[in-house]
């Protein structure tokens, strides 16, 4: 099994998706959830993994590829991007809970879920051992207040991290919002797997950890957290508060700084193709 036939399957999984949308009961309609998935794939013994156990990275808690299964060749990531239905709806709605959002989040979540269990039963088949971190009983997260500026914070130590993974993987790079942005934008769920499996890693088209940014600020004017500053990036733990505010309200994630943004469904540092 090769890299191509782990793209090809992926595609087929999500093109024979049943549930791949959401009806809105105030709206009388249907809508996509997610778009095609982006696949990438890294090195198991890849030297970026030793940067993310720095306390300033992750911290020393983080578990490279091999502490997880000690014969990994492999991590293979998969990005799914929320369709423009939701994206758009998202971006319009100012307030504190979307419903249609929420629902899409949902139903974008199972999707996801479905698409990977799929992709690792088919590895399985072909007698490659998988690992998903965040289904094991070892993934855990140490949180540690800081200063951020003038304000408290948290600086999250997971024992895994899907958007440092991405990183890894030639996916993208993180934006002002702490989100990775990839080709395909910021707007939407990262999974990933570890194998014991050789595929060749995928190229990574940039060399910063925030290349894809073009800080432009928009994501501070969306946050109704007052939680991203051009300063001091996102302030994890006035997003953590707003959330369990919504979650009081009846209302679910957030992510207003992942839509109505240059960085939503498309890469805005990517120069743009002259025209054949």
């Amino acid at each position: 099994m090769n890299n191509k036939d782990v793209i090809e399957y992926v595609k087929k999984a999500y093109r024979e998706l049943t549930n791949n949308s959401v009806y809105l009961p105030q709206e009388n309609t249907d809508v996509a959830v997610l778009d095609e998935p982006l696949i990438g794939f890294a090195a198991a013994d890849d030297p970026i993994y030793e940067t993310y156990k720095k306390p300033e990275v992750i911290g020393p808690e983080w578990m490279a590829p091999r502490e997880w299964m000690e014969d990994a060749h492999t991590v293979i990531m998969l990005f799914f991007p929320r369709a423009e239905g939701i994206r758009t709806r998202l971006a319009e709605d100012p307030g504190p809970v979307v419903e249609a959002a929420e629902l899409g989040f949902a139903q974008a979540g199972k999707c996801a879920v479905k698409i990977t269990a799929a992709l690792i039963a088919e590895l399985e088949s072909h007698g490659i051992k998988v690992c998903s971190p965040g289904r094991d009983p070892r993934s855990d997260m140490k949180t540690t207040p800081f200063m951020n500026g003038e304000d408290q914070d948290l600086h999250f130590c997971p024992t895994w991290s899907d958007k440092h993974a991405a990183y890894a993987c030639g996916l993208g790079t993180f934006g002002l919002h702490r989100h990775i942005i990839t080709e395909k934008g910021c707007c939407g769920t990262l999974a990933s797997s570890i194998t014991d499996h050789e595929f060749d890693p995928s190229p990574r088209p940039y060399t910063g950890v925030c290349d894809n940014c073009i800080m432009c600020g928009a994501c501070v004017q969306r946050c109704p957290a007052g939680a991203i500053t051009m300063e001091h990036s996102r302030n994890l733990m006035k997003c953590i508060q707003y959330g369990d505010e919504l979650e009081k309200l009846g209302g679910g994630e957030c992510a207003r700084c992942m839509a109505g943004v240059p960085c939503e469904h498309r890469n805005p540092a990517a120069k743009e193709k002259a025209p054949v």
